[in-house]
């Protein structure tokens, strides 16, 4: 027993230390996406607001200070659109504050660090989940590793702090909810309520786990009475809102009328704009049906898709079964025969239920389906249940674990490939002719290596004029730069009669086929086309 625990704890070691070493020597690869700017001017503006009921005087002049340098954010105001969670702006305004960060080189790359760090503590999460489910220790590190060597998941573990933490914290809060489900006792409710708290903070849709607590304990046919089941539900719900108005800041002034308006807000995000989709350029307002399915398939590594529509399909077939034989007299019967099936049963219903109401409601959506990129945890957690089953098949034939794992490091060739645009990954599915019919590197992170290749062009030009047939704010980019080379660009936008290069790519707010206001002029030439496996992830266009 103990040679086995030595084992299990000699490969833990090994594959996070190897994941946490290998992240934080390729952080400093990516650039800085769109959204990060106003993510930082949310931090700042509520640890603002915070510091207000303090005497910290001096600390909130430095914090007035740094938020006022801030601008050209392109989302709301918060002051006019206070809905966003602060679990990861918040604090990183203060490190940023406390630690003296000026540069702003060194601002991003602090936040980099640290998103990396958190979806590194989820990943370290969802093992646990694995192993207090599966108990198989080839199954769980083959699990850990499809969950962290999916591309797009990992490319954005470096940089998007809004979906990658909410997947983290969920992930989290999930193991906290697996507790629960082992022993409802206090200690378990009260840590669970303070995740929960945390996910929901991070991103309303994250109440989804106590709505699903409340639920389960409810038609969960055990010993204990109504009462003291009334008793349980209310002493989560009480710990839950105390610690969700503890972290969500926005609750302070009048907590039960904003948090209704946090339930209003989820499907009516007020900004909308044209996207390229399978060729076409639509609304974020009419969505087809097919949008999030598509891009799901298109951008999921195959073995995963494999893995988990064989589990899903065994799941629905359980779930039907158990239906027409429920017998509210016999427990035997019920969804579920013990704790393990109820796990399953919780990701198989909060899967299932979380993507056809998004799907059906015409939820505002952007961007692919990062949106969504918090249902990751439950896809690989069905996609390992689908391991277990086909290993009891196989009579857990050692080659299929082998199969899945040449999958797995296929996708980690991939990763290598499209390094550091993970997030622009597209599996086997999408044909040649297709690449570029998707929307790519719509968080902008090709800028950073756009500027470093002009100035291996330009060595001598103290000022180079770069125009911007983009959507993309391409001036954020240069954050990542030096002082010295961020001097010496000048970015002139749609002027393109001053420009002596202009960026182009395939993001687009409006109709391209119909609106020229991203037209090259005649008297540019392209010069230069970066793509990956076909992929156009910019161009560059010089004067003649």
């Amino acid at each position: 027993m103990k040679s086995n625990n030595f084992l299990e704890n000699k490969y833990f070691f090994i594959l996070f230390f190897t994941y946490f070493i290998i992240g934080n020597y390729i952080v400093s690869d990516y650039g800085i996406s769109v959204d990060e700017e106003f993510h930082r001017y949310s931090g700042f503006y509520w640890l603002n607001y915070i510091l207000q009921f303090t005497q910290f005087d001096e600390l909130r002049l430095a914090v007035i200070t740094k938020l006022n340098a801030i601008n050209g954010h392109t989302l709301p105001n918060p002051s006019n659109y206070p809905f966003y969670g602060v679990t990861f702006d918040l604090p990183l305004a203060f490190f940023e504050t406390i630690f003296e960060l000026n540069e702003s080189r060194d601002v991003f790359l602090l936040r980099h660090y640290l998103n990396f760090f958190v979806f590194f503590l989820g990943s370290i999460f969802f093992f646990l989940i694995l192993k207090n489910r599966l108990k198989n220790q080839k199954i769980i590190y083959l699990g850990v590793l499809l969950y962290i060597t999916s591309p797009r998941i990992f490319g954005d573990s470096f940089y998007n702090n809004k979906d990658i933490i909410l997947l983290s914290f969920l992930t989290i809060n999930i193991y906290y909810f697996f507790k629960t489900i082992d022993n409802l006792n206090t200690k378990n409710t009260i840590f669970l309520s303070i995740i929960s708290a945390f996910t929901t903070s991070t991103r309303i849709v994250g109440i989804f786990i106590p709505i699903f607590f409340i639920f389960f304990l409810i038609i969960s046919k055990e010993k204990r009475g109504i009462k003291k089941k009334l008793r349980k539900i209310l002493f989560f719900l009480i710990f839950f809102f105390l610690f969700l108005i503890l972290f969500y800041p926005y609750l302070w002034a009048n907590p039960l009328v904003n948090f209704l308006n946090l339930l209003k807000i989820f499907s009516q995000y007020p900004i909308e704009f044209e996207m390229l989709f399978n060729n076409y350029y639509i609304n974020t307002k009419y969505l087809p049906l097919s949008y999030v399915p598509i891009w799901m398939l298109i951008s999921t590594p195959i073995i995963t898709l494999l893995l988990f529509f064989f589990s899903y399909l065994k799941l629905i077939q359980r779930f039907f079964k158990r239906l027409i034989n429920i017998d509210t007299h016999n427990a035997f019967n019920d969804f579920w025969r013990g704790n393990n099936e109820k796990k399953d049963f919780f990701i198989f219903l909060s899967f299932s239920l979380i993507l056809i109401y998004i799907i059906l409601s015409n939820t505002l959506l952007y961007n692919g389906w990062r949106h969504l990129y918090f249902l990751h945890v439950f896809i690989i957690y069905i996609s390992c249940l689908g391991i277990y089953r086909i290993s009891v098949i196989l009579k857990k034939n050692n080659f299929f674990y082998i199969i899945i794992l040449l999958g797995i490091i296929f996708s980690v060739f991939e990763i290598i490939k499209f390094h550091p645009f993970q997030g622009s990954y597209f599996n086997k599915l999408i044909y040649t002719k297709k690449k570029n019919h998707f929307e790519v590197d719509y968080w902008g992170l090709a800028g950073k290596r756009f500027f470093e290749e002009i100035l291996s062009k330009e060595k001598k030009k103290e000022k180079i004029n770069i125009g911007v047939a983009s959507y993309l704010p391409l001036e954020r980019s240069l954050k990542m730069l030096n002082k010295e080379k961020y001097k010496r660009f000048v970015i002139v936008g749609q002027n393109y009669s001053d420009a002596d290069f202009i960026f182009n790519n395939n993001i687009s707010e409006v109709n391209k086929k119909f609106d020229n206001k991203y037209a090259i002029p005649e008297r540019f030439k392209l010069i230069n086309e970066f793509n990956i496996n076909g992929f156009m992830i910019y161009q560059i266009y010089q004067k003649k």
